[in-house]
């Protein structure tokens, strides 16, 4: 049963090897990358409409308490030309003074939310820029991609052929982990015991795992998840 197994691994193996080519090309990489980029536009840019409308937001509020300071230091700064007592004088002036420092602090916060709002927009534009370019990337590599998997159909048909009736000698149960391993990504899947270690990962194996193995049972490997068999 082991034999048929292996045999059937063996064909595998160039259906393994197309897959590998395909999900490797560069054109599916940048096809990819492309519709990922295309999905998440949407997204993207109701972020940024969002961040720009609170930063509007913020920028609308700073300007407004800007100019009820001013007008307040204003009133302060007349007050101060028809004051005669020094120390009304002094008081006035001191306002004045707290006031000019509330509106630099505000003119200077404002100036940074005006700054960012600026980055904002900027990445808004790039976003809507590379649109066309990602549209393009995607259709030219999509149809690259296409044309390369359908240069290797005819032999992906005669692989999987080939392996629907090399499966029909291998018992079921078995053929079953075999595939659940496949569709995992693991390849190859099984290996021939290596002594008390794993003929694919070299990790000692366990003395209960041992005997399974010289009873005849196709066992899996803890570290790896390999199938592992002995060869009698």
């Amino acid at each position: 049963m082991i034999e048929q197994l292996l045999k059937y691994q063996e064909v595998d193996a160039g259906l393994r090897k197309i897959e590998v080519e395909l999900a490797g090309s560069e054109a599916r990489k940048k096809a990819v990358s492309a519709k990922k980029f295309l999905e998440s536009v949407d997204e993207t840019v109701n972020k940024l409409d969002v961040k720009a409308a609170e930063l509007a937001h913020i920028y609308e509020n700073l300007q407004n308490e800007s100019k009820v300071l001013l007008g307040q230091r204003e009133e302060f700064t007349g007050a101060l030309e028809h004051a005669e007592d020094e120390n009304a004088l002094n008081y006035l002036a001191k306002k004045a003074d707290e006031l000019y420092v509330k509106v630099k602090n505000l003119s200077q916060e404002a100036a940074k939310v005006a700054e960012t709002m600026q980055a904002v927009y900027k990445e808004y534009a790039s976003v809507r820029a590379n649109i066309k370019t990602a549209q393009t990337q995607y259709t030219e590599n999509g149809k690259i991609y296409n044309d390369l998997k359908a240069s290797k159909q005819d032999d992906r048909n005669k692989i999987e052929g080939e392996l629907k009736e090399l499966e029909k000698a291998v018992e079921p149960s078995l053929m079953e982990r075999y595939k659940a391993k496949r569709a995992n990504k693991i390849f190859p899947i099984i290996y021939e015991a290596n002594g008390d270690f794993c003929g694919a990962c070299n990790m000692e194996l366990p003395k209960s795992t041992l005997s399974r193995l010289k009873n005849g049972e196709v066992i899996e490997c803890d570290n790896c998840g390999r199938l592992l068999y002995l060869k009698k």
